[in-house]
């Protein structure tokens, strides 16, 4: 339950910053509406009202007693609860000042009752009404009193206005200085309005008010107001301000226009209204949905206004679900008349979709009028009728005749005879062209007025008479389906074998000037052809082909004729051909070679030579970047590893050919040690370090140790020296002879190991 409260915060809060659109929030709230009524609707107060009786009076003052009625959701412990106490403010109109402030204690809580129709099942929805009752003395002053009670916040779910869930609600009643001097007692509600509403039945809701005084009163839909914060914030956005604001004309309840205003809260068909006069609510809501109103009495004496009570609620429009209804599956309904038509049958099952199952023999029947001296009765939930002859029988089904829910429909039966379809077709056996179907359908009801072709293929027609032309041969299945004036339909189905030969050859060759060796797709475009059709081709250098498009590959140049022979599984021929329709030129072959053989970075320089046959221009794409037209280019190539090396030449026929090789341009290093060191401070040879190209040189370690086997010296940095002391930091090492070892592998992983003696020399 509190997920639900949170997505309609949430869904407010994005329809307030234009992130979704209001209709798709109608929709997300009208599902939830529809599928979790008792949980949805349980959160708020959802109406209430103040009227005011006089218990004493004198010249100069007046002692009230006051009656503060509240309505709230109580489906669920997660809704706002009643307030222990109420806060009640008494303000001047005119003066816009606050005059009293107090608290009313919580009375009696009882449950509004749910509409009694017994006809009808309402949603499970559940509304208590908390009374709480206060006397005050008030002077008899030259202003009109306004008592206020402010309470946060309504239901996120309210179709009619804008951010609900954040919007709270003001519940007034106003004394004028007349009806003070008259020591007058206001109007009071007879009763609050009924707390589900069904969607499509007409409301006629009492909503008037008795005056013990006898006055006039008149009713209107008013304009509803806020009051309170959801926040929980201070002052008038405290939940239940203590104590309440100034009735807060100028934040007023804003309805999503122009679907919705306070003259018109509800959708309805016709309109939902209040007679000014009578105070009935009348009218035929459409849409589910919650729905804020807002109701005003303004009670008259002599044309004088003594008093204003206004009354906030709000209307729980819901899908209901009749307990009995009539209703039997027919061809079309008029109101609560059901048509069934017959077409070729005397023998009609009904097919009762009648709501209760339950109901037993004696509480439902159906009476046919056969055109006998009496009705024919069925008390079977589905009886089986025979009808004698064709023609129109009335009856009618009765469910729980003589009850206060009983419900009764009229049925129509047309008996009709049967339409009767039929078509003739001809067309040419042996050479392709359109098919000619003709109807030749009858009816004994009166005249044909709709023809519904099938041709088998996925195409149409509704003309009585029709022409097609089939792309493909083969068995067809044509049904024609027929409808007569009386409505009565029927198919008739005619299968034929189609297998001309096409009265045209189309061939498209996927090339008309190719060269050596040239692979040409013969597409064959001709129709109707299939794999039961004999084919021949003759591509003029020998070849043959059976396929209906083949691919073929020419290896000698030439002028080539072609010709093609069908033959339909009837024996009928067709053929044509194509006089020297394909021309192969002679093609180029690419190829090259280079020099040196083993490229490195130290010798990047190649020289390409051309090797193609029967070619006139070149184009080298080298590496990443290169490029050349020359017959045998020389390239320098920049970066070591596999380098691509495409050529492309072509002919003077535009025959054009390439290939593709890759050449391993080597990644190489060099590290030479030297064979002494002076490190005497002379800047010259002061160091023991190997010299060479080491950047690409990958896992070095250089380990020096002394004639006593111990080691001194150790780096996996090629650029480290060793300086003559012990790990560069220690004494100064004796002169004499060291071993030093060097391991290191090359940039694609080969290992070297170079082993020798360093001579220290001082």
């Amino acid at each position: 339950m509190p997920l639900f409260r949170s997505f309609g915060i949430l869904l407010n809060t994005l329809i307030i910053e234009q992130k979704i659109p209001y209709t798709l929030k109608k929709l997300i709230f009208l599902y939830l509406f529809l599928m979790t009524p008792s949980v949805f609707w349980a959160k708020h107060i959802v109406g209430g009202d103040i009227t005011y009786r006089v218990l004493s009076s004198s010249n100069t003052s007046n002692r009230y007693e006051f009656t503060l009625h509240v309505y709230r959701d109580c489906n669920s412990v997660q809704g706002a609860p009643f307030d222990q106490a109420a806060a009640i403010s008494v303000y001047g109109k005119r003066s816009n000042q606050r005059i009293l402030n107090f608290n009313a204690p919580l009375g009696a809580i009882i449950p509004v009752p749910k509409p009694n129709n017994p006809c009808l099942i309402p949603p499970n929805v559940c509304v208590e009404e908390g009374t709480y009752t206060f006397e005050r003395d008030l002077p008899i002053i030259n202003d009109t009193y306004i008592l206020v009670y402010q309470r946060c916040c309504r239901n996120e779910s309210i179709n009619n206005i804008i951010e609900p869930g954040a919007v709270g609600a003001s519940y007034t009643v106003e004394i004028s200085p007349l009806s003070q001097q008259l020591h007058n007692n206001s109007p009071i509600f007879k009763q609050f309005p009924p707390i589900i509403i069904c969607a499509g039945e007409p409301l006629n809701f009492d909503h008037s008010a008795t005056d013990s005084e006898g006055d006039q009163l008149v009713y209107k839909f008013c304009q509803p107001y806020g009051g309170g914060g959801r926040t929980g914030g201070n002052g008038c956005d405290e939940t239940s301000p203590n104590p309440p604001c100034f009735p807060p004309r100028g934040n007023a309840v804003v309805f999503r226009e122009p679907e919705y205003s306070f003259l018109r809260p509800v959708q309805g068909n016709p309109i939902v209204t209040i007679n000014s006069n009578t105070g009935l609510i009348a009218g035929t809501p459409t849409e589910i949905g919650q729905f804020v109103l807002s109701v005003c009495v303004e009670e008259y004496r002599n044309g004088q206004l003594l008093s204003v009570l206004q009354r906030d609620f709000q209307f729980n429009v819901a899908e209901c679900k009749p307990i009995v209804r009539a209703k039997v599956k027919a061809d079309s309904v008029v109101g609560k008349t059901y048509f069934i038509n017959a077409c070729g049958e005397r023998i009609i099952a009904i097919n009762n979709l009648s709501l209760d199952r339950t109901i037993i023999n004696n509480e439902f029947r159906f009476e046919i009028n056969l055109k006998k001296p009496t009705n024919e009765v069925y008390t079977t939930w589905e009886p089986t009728i025979p009808f004698p002859d064709t023609g129109v029988y009335n009856g009618k089904l009765f469910l729980k005749p003589g009850t206060q829910c009983a419900d009764t429909i009229d049925l129509v039966f047309s008996i009709f005879n049967t339409a009767t379809p039929n078509f003739a077709f001809t067309y040419d056996t042996c050479v392709a062209g359109p098919v000619a179907f003709t109807d030749k359908s009858s009816s004994d009801n009166g005249k044909i007025l709709k023809w519904q072709w099938q041709f088998g293929d996925g195409n149409t027609a509704t003309t009585p008479n029709a022409t097609h032309l089939y792309d493909t041969p083969g068995t067809k299945n044509v049904s024609l389906t027929i409808e007569d004036v009386r409505k009565c339909k029927n198919t008739a189905t005619k299968s034929f074998s189609w297998l001309p030969v096409p009265p045209v050859l189309i061939i498209q060759p996927s090339t008309f000037n190719g060269c050596t060796p040239g692979i040409v797709t013969f597409k064959n475009l001709s129709k109707p052809i299939d794999s039961t059709y004999t084919i021949r081709w003759n591509f003029g250098d020998g070849g043959t082909s059976n396929q209906i498009s083949p691919v073929y590959t020419y290896s000698t140049p030439g002028l080539y004729s072609v010709s093609l022979e069908v033959t339909s599984p009837i024996g009928c021929k067709v053929s044509r051909s194509f006089k020297d329709w394909v021309r192969i030129n002679q093609g180029s072959k690419a190829d090259f070679s280079y020099a040196p053989e083993k490229i490195t970075q130290f010798n990047p320089t190649v020289s390409f030579t051309d090797e193609s046959i029967n070619t006139t221009r070149w184009q080298w794409f080298i590496g990443a970047k290169g490029y050349s037209t020359r017959q045998s280019p020389i390239y320098t190539f920049r970066d070591t590893g596999l380098q691509k090396v495409k050529l492309v030449v072509t002919n003077q026929f535009n025959c054009a050919d390439s290939i593709i090789k890759f050449i391993d341009v080597v990644p190489e290093v060099t590290y030479f040690i030297p064979n002494a060191f002076t490190p005497n401070n002379d800047a010259t040879n002061d160091v023991f370090k190997g010299k060479g190209l080491t950047e690409n040189m990958k896992r070095f370690v250089l380990k020096i140790w002394n004639r006593w086997g111990e080691l001194i010296f150790e780096t996996n940095n090629p650029d480290e020296a060793w300086n003559g002391r012990k790990f560069n930091t220690g004494e100064d090492s004796p002169l004499g002879v060291y071993l030093y070892i060097v391991n290191y592998e090359s940039p694609r992983g080969q290992p070297f190991e170079l082993r020798g003696y360093a001579t220290l020399i001082r």
